[in-house]
């Protein structure tokens, strides 16, 4: 479960003390748009900026740091099997109770914690863990002075470990597609605020939790082994869309952001009646954004944003395309809505065409992908 991109995600202990006392104090702070600025800064120094302002504050820190910070938190982990520790950002969250004895926040006593706890807005969906086709079995259950509404989930390709989450707003029991949407974060139980109280057990005792398996549950995939490639699709397609402006607004579309996201994909208005629990805000967070938030807010389109192109370049790879044609395919999509049409030369009402786009985005992609691997 390495990454197979070693060489641009070096171990903690490879890199300079500078960038560990950066990271590290960043980390501390619970400054999450920063410390994973410095892993993009550390992968390429021709960032896309987030604003004037911003970079001048962090530029006394370091130079050219990256925007995408929820990019990478969304879908990636420097390492799979890593134990989860208090003070941990995973999938955009930070973890405020580790594994092990603590002093219990509402009984006042030295007490085991079996699992962690993520504190997150009520709502925040958790997924069925497994590698396509596999089924994942669900069972919920209550325990309303405790644990509150209960999901205990086995998957065929983990049959050994019993993944338990807790505090529960929502669980829906029985057999599930990997992938699925089998809990929502909440507040049930002996709880002090909305959390995900997360286990990992195997025979039936509590063990310290590993990063990838929660990523994989926020998110419902795999956590990313292809930084690089992320990175680099991130880059290549901000650059071409609004140069790096996260409040560009497109006067002909309406198109929003570092992305250039069309209003309605974010609510489902494509027939002109937007609707709720709907839409690409609602598949990436959990909750519906309003096109003004949207365009507010640099961190939620850098997390909307990657993680749908992630999803894109995933799709791609695993319908059996190399990653150059993979890469054409997704700057297609993203700019006409299919991918199909990768190869299609007409203009695009004053526009370019989909190819030149489409080949455009490729010839970035190669170029800043060999910067990153060079740095």
């Amino acid at each position: 479960m390495n990454s197979t991109v070693k060489h641009i995600k070096p171990h903690w202990s490879e890199l300079p003390p500078t960038w560990r006392y950066v990271i590290g104090t960043a980390m501390q702070a619970g400054e999450l748009v920063l410390k994973l600025g410095c892993v993009g800064a550390i992968a390429t120094s021709t960032w896309v900026m987030v604003d004037k302002a911003t970079n001048q504050t962090w530029g006394d820190r370091f130079r050219k740091v990256s925007a995408m910070a929820e990019v990478v938190a969304g879908f990636y982990d420097d390492d799979f099997k890593a134990l989860i520790s208090k003070g941990d950002v995973i999938a955009g969250y930070t973890v405020n109770s580790g594994f092990g004895l603590r002093m219990h926040p509402i009984h006042n006593e030295m007490r085991m914690h079996s699992g962690i706890d993520l504190p997150t807005p009520e709502g925040v969906q958790v997924h069925a863990i497994g590698y396509a086709g596999d089924r994942v079995s669900v069972r919920c259950w209550s325990d309303p002075k405790g644990y509150g509404t209960v999901a205990d989930m086995t998957s065929s390709a983990f049959p050994e470990i019993t993944f338990r989450a807790a505090h529960l707003s929502h669980c829906k029991g029985g057999e599930h597609r990997a992938g699925a949407v089998v809990a929502k974060t909440g507040n049930t139980g002996g709880s002090t605020g909305a959390h995900l109280h997360w286990e990992q057990r195997q025979g039936g005792v509590a063990q310290a939790p590993q990063k990838g398996y929660l990523v994989w549950a926020l998110n419902g995939r795999k956590p990313n082994e292809r930084l690089g490639d992320t990175i680099a699709l991130y880059q290549a397609i901000v650059t071409k869309e609004s140069g790096g402006d996260h409040r560009a607004v497109n006067p002909g579309t309406g198109a929003l952001g570092l992305g250039q996201v069309m209003p309605q994909n974010l609510n489902c208005s494509w027939d002109g009646k937007p609707k709720s629990n709907c839409g690409w805000d609602y598949d990436v967070l959990g909750r519906d954004v309003s096109p003004q938030e949207f365009l507010q807010n640099p961190e939620i389109q850098q997390q909307i944003v990657g993680v749908k192109l992630e999803s894109a370049l995933q799709r791609q790879i695993q319908a059996g395309h190399d990653m150059n044609t993979a890469v054409k395919r997704v700057a297609a999509e993203w700019y006409s809505g299919n991918p199909e049409l990768t190869h299609d030369t007409r203009p695009q009402a004053g526009y370019e065409s989909i190819k030149s786009y489409a080949d455009s985005a490729a010839e970035k992609f190669q170029r800043l992908r060999q910067q990153n691997l060079e740095k």
